[in-house]
């Protein structure tokens, strides 16, 4: 197979899949065709194709293969996984409540035996559908990524594949977990005490959503005002939030949409979709943010860079992007500005640093739970997928968080191919990008034309270089979390 012919037919590939995921992501179809997608394109998943990407000397491209080898074993289960999730229904004291829209109700209901009795029905349920399903799924995924790399080790695997190393990075998401402890612990008991009202020891894993849902501040924060917000405030940088209609924004209600917003491109950069199932407050905000800056990313990347550059890479390069747009409304300057609460001047000073208190030991709560799956997913892809691991998952997640996860969740809370990591290097590169951002642009940059332009020509480089790269180029030697818990600390003290 020749080189053009793999990017190609791999840019035509890309493009059904993540149309197929948009529409059925955002529940505007119910059959999923992932499978079919795959075996039309069945000649990017043979031997010629790998041989090809490894000639290439692109190692993006030979990451990508596989995945396609992977995605290929693994399609049948990915679609049965999504209509067994749009299809189920929990009963929980009488009331049928859809499967997808579980999490919606745990962070709002402020009734504590309701959140429990259906975070029980949760677990159970999804238990009994999905956690069989989960773990032949890992082992195909396991078995593809070793027979492709010749390799005995999974976890080694896909260190090699993506450049990324594991082992280095679960020491530093170790010690970040030691470092944060105490700051964290104190901080959880101050806010769970007045959310939830029980002692710590009692907290559970239901409690979590209601416990920083900052509902007290919805009014701060709109509906109505969110879109336009947005295009503010990326106005005020000098940068279109829509680029100039490449971005399409899906906000509505469906019954068969995932709960977890995402963004899909579709067409790098000419049509990206952003999906997102509202559920109230400031959170639709940050995860609109997040999703923005996906969005903006994908659709910034210059259009002649090659396949590998625009689709391809370390997707810590645009968790980052994400993560830069969405700590902004952790800033008190941010809220200030762009929220109802700047509205009512000194009155809402109090209630400024009280919302960040709240959403800054959500931050670290977030960081420490994915310190702690890292660990995790490394000891359960080194397993046989059988639940004799999941009282680890349960003790390594309540210990990390406060709240004592059900170890019924242990197969169930894993993103394939260790995404963790990609998150955690995620949080350190947007670190790194703010501190440079506010050295050269002082701390509001967020509304700086010459921010803009900085941020824009980072983000037209698509994903070129990996994280770290992208860290040294802005003169970082190494990505570490030392700068995300040096803006945490003071929010939490």
């Amino acid at each position: 197979m020749r080189l053009d012919a793999l990017v190609a037919r791999g840019e035509q590939l890309n493009e059904e899949l993540g149309r197929e995921w948009y529409l059925t992501g955002a529940g505007l179809k119910s059959d999923p065709a992932f499978e079919a997608i795959y075996d039309r394109h069945a000649v990017l998943q043979q031997a010629e194709a790998l041989a090809c990407a490894q000639d290439s000397g692109v190692a993006a491209l030979r990451e990508w293969v596989v995945d396609l080898r992977v995605g290929g074993r693994i399609a049948a289960f990915e679609e049965r996984q999504l209509a067994w999730e749009q299809q189920a229904n929990l009963d929980v004291d009488g009331r049928e409540i859809p499967y997808l829209r579980a999490g919606i109700e745990l962070q709002n209901s402020p009734d504590r035996a309701f959140r429990l009795a259906l975070d029980r029905a949760r677990a159970t349920l999804g238990a009994t559908g999905l956690n069989g399903l989960r773990r032949d799924r890992f082992a195909v995924e396991r078995d593809a990524v070793l027979a492709a790399t010749g390799g005995d080790d999974y976890v080694a695997a896909i260190g090699r594949l993506s450049g990324m190393d594991l082992a280095a990075l679960a020491e530093q998401s170790e010690a970040l977990l030691r470092e944060s402890a105490a700051l964290y612990t104190d901080a959880l008991a101050r806010l769970t005490r007045r959310r939830i009202g029980v002692p710590p020891a009692d907290l559970m894993r239901a409690d979590s959503a209601w416990a920083f849902r900052a509902d007290r501040y919805d009014a701060a924060f709109p509906p109505a005002r969110l879109l336009e917000t947005a295009v503010r405030q990326m106005g005020e940088m000098g940068l279109d939030a829509m680029a100039g209609g490449r971005v399409h924004v899906d906000t509505e209600e469906r019954p068969g949409k995932q709960p977890r917003a995402f963004c899909v491109p579709v067409r790098v950069p000419d049509e990206v979709f952003l999906v997102l199932r509202p559920s109230g407050g400031h959170g639709d905000y940050r995860t609109f943010w997040h999703e923005l800056g996906h969005a903006m990313h994908f659709a910034a990347v210059d259009a002649d860079r090659p396949f590998h550059e625009r689709w391809l890479g370390d997707n810590s390069v645009t968790e980052g992007f994400a993560m830069l747009w969405d700590h902004l409304t952790l800033d008190a300057g941010w809220v200030r500005r762009y929220s109802e609460m700047g509205e009512r001047g000194r009155a809402a000073e109090g209630q400024v640093a009280d919302l960040l208190f709240e959403l800054a030991t959500n931050e670290l709560y977030l960081l420490r739970r994915y310190a702690a799956k890292l660990a995790y997913e490394m000891a359960l892809h080194r397993s046989d997928y059988g639940p004799a691991i999941a009282d680890e998952y349960a003790e390594r997640l309540t210990a990390a968080t406060g709240f004592r996860y059900p170890p019924e969740d242990y197969i169930r809370d894993v993103d394939p191919g260790f995404y963790a990591a990609r998150y955690l290097r995620a949080w350190q590169l947007e670190a790194t990008m703010a501190s440079t951002l506010t050295e050269r642009f002082d701390e509001d940059w967020y509304r700086n034309p010459r921010a803009g332009t900085f941020v824009h020509d980072l983000m037209r480089r698509g994903q070129a270089d990996p994280a770290d790269g992208v860290a040294r180029a802005l003169g970082h030697p190494r990505l570490s979390f030392g700068q995300v818990l040096a803006r945490l600390t003071p929010l939490l003290a």
